[in-house]
């Protein structure tokens, strides 16, 4: 038993640290400091990738179901691929398509989906507002469309 719960609190406790823009308690360092700190905030791209990694159904929606394998978002409906995206995560909100102008994105972290539409590539950048070993949401960034809210399923 204690060898299962283990690494299971470990792997709960990564969750919970991966999923966090720290990057505005970072901002209120001091002096020199400062710079280097703000740095050490912005969680690393490849852990947030790691933490988005498997199923999640929609709370909202139960036939809606995300599947996130490595770099690829599948978005399916009652069983049906709707959507396939590839995901590029951005721990601190900087790429072009993530920075919309007076949106604070301080306190969470952003994935863009891109995809090809009848031949046109598109790129939406997603904020997320909550991530942690049993729910992810997330919303559009620049007021496209309404949030999202999922649950991890096996």
């Amino acid at each position: 038993m204690r060898k299962v719960f283990v690494p299971l609190l470990l792997a709960t406790v990564f969750s919970l640290v991966s999923c966090q823009n720290n990057t505005k308690s970072a901002q209120n360092g001091q002096g020199a400091n400062a710079e280097t700190s703000d740095k050490a905030a912005i969680p690393d791209q490849n852990d947030l990738l790691k933490v988005l990694q498997g199923r999640w159904q929609s709370e909202q929606d139960p036939t809606y179901v995300l599947e996130i394998s490595d770099t690829q978002m599948t978005h399916t409906q009652n069983g049906t691929v709707v959507q396939q995206a590839n995901l590029d995560v951005d721990g601190a909100c900087q790429s072009p398509v993530c920075k919309p102008d007076g949106v604070d994105t301080s306190d969470g972290w952003c994935f863009t989906e891109m995809t090809i539409v009848e031949g046109k590539y598109h790129a939406e950048c997603m904020f997320v507002t909550l991530c942690n070993a049993n729910q992810l949401q997330y919303r559009p960034l620049g007021g496209t469309g309404n949030g999202l809210a999922f649950k991890k399923i096996p």
